[in-house]
């Protein structure tokens, strides 16, 4: 158990440098912009709900070997991953990667096993601190077409 918690403690503090240096960026594309503004909707603040469209990730394997932690080939490690309660991620058509909590301090991991690897649409507040994004997230359902 100890081993968990650190293990997460210390996934939180890369994602925490990641986020730092994001905020470091004196300047974004209007590529970057527009892909934003297409996914979380023009206007949206801390609080807002919005909904995405994207992947279920495990953090840990995420930031460790980007290139194979998405698709179906991942998706048996990434659900031990969730089973040993190890943070949880959403990843977007623009490459923009959210951090999934569940509300009112309950892990969503339970919530989201089942669409690891898949594309699946997701629903909930948005949540921004320093450039660190999460979504707290009231719902999950396959894509609409």
């Amino acid at each position: 158990m100890k081993r968990i918690l650190l293990l997460t403690t210390s996934l939180m503090l890369v994602i925490a440098a990641f986020a730092y240096a994001g905020d470091q960026k004196t300047e974004k594309t209007d590529k970057d912009t527009k892909a934003t503004q297409a996914n979380m909707g023009e206007g949206h603040h801390d609080g807002s709900t919005v909904t995405l469209t994207g992947e279920v990730l495990d953090m840990y394997c995420y930031m460790s070997h980007p290139e194979s932690a998405t698709g179906e080939e991942h998706a048996k490690c990434a659900n031990s991953c969730l089973a040993k309660g190890l943070p949880i991620g959403f990843l977007t058509a623009d490459g923009t990667v959210y951090m999934i909590v569940g509300s009112d301090h309950t892990p969503a991991n339970d919530m989201v096993k089942d669409w690891v690897g898949k594309q699946s649409t997701i629903t909930g507040k948005l949540m921004q601190h320093k450039g660190m994004k999460a979504i707290d997230i009231a719902s999950i359902s396959a894509p609409k077409s």
